[in-house]
């Protein structure tokens, strides 16, 4: 074997380095995940909760707490991961090119690479780093908890259609 070929194999420790990032990748996705699932749970333990009990006033903000808090932990997690992803991406581009000082010096370190929108340039571009601050909109965050505000509004106005028809024809804003 040539002495350029055994440049460009990953050894032991660049192996476990890199399951150790992917470990802590899936880890954070797993969270994300869980996240979805714990705020689906609660929310609709709530609305079961406010079908049962007529009286609850102000139960919205009951339900709209966890989905807020839950769409918070989810961007924090997706964030995480795309900082670790940057990390991976990172060694692996040092380890490609030949950067031997840089990629001794990044060998197993596990802070999340993060990079903001705004400080992405075209070199950070070309080796595949991404912006880690943009996750608030992406398509697995807004459709999902978007939508289930639009249903927890929806819902409350439906199971409270007698109240609040009621309340505008004692205002005088229908007659």
């Amino acid at each position: 074997m040539a002495e350029n070929d055994r440049d460009n194999i990953l050894n032991d420790d660049d192996r476990q380095y890199i399951e150790m990032l992917q470990c802590n990748i899936e880890r954070m996705a797993s969270n994300s995940a869980n996240c979805k699932t714990w705020m689906l749970t609660i929310v609709s333990a709530l609305m079961a909760l406010q079908c049962s009990i007529t009286d609850l006033n102000g139960w919205i903000f009951l339900v709209v707490l966890p989905i807020l808090l839950f769409l918070y932990l989810d961007v924090y997690y997706l964030h995480l991961e795309r900082g670790m992803r940057n990390r991976q991406t990172s060694f692996m581009y040092m380890f490609k090119n030949g950067l031997l000082e840089d990629y001794k010096n990044n060998l197993f370190i596990f802070e999340p690479y993060m990079i903001k929108k705004e400080d992405l340039t075209e070199d950070n571009k070309s080796q595949g780093l991404v912006a880690t601050n943009d996750r608030w909109f992406t398509s697995s965050v807004f459709p999902f908890y978007g939508i289930t505000l639009i249903a927890v509004a929806v819902i409350s106005v439906v199971l409270n259609w007698s109240m609040i028809s009621e309340w505008f024809c004692n205002c005088g804003c229908i007659e």
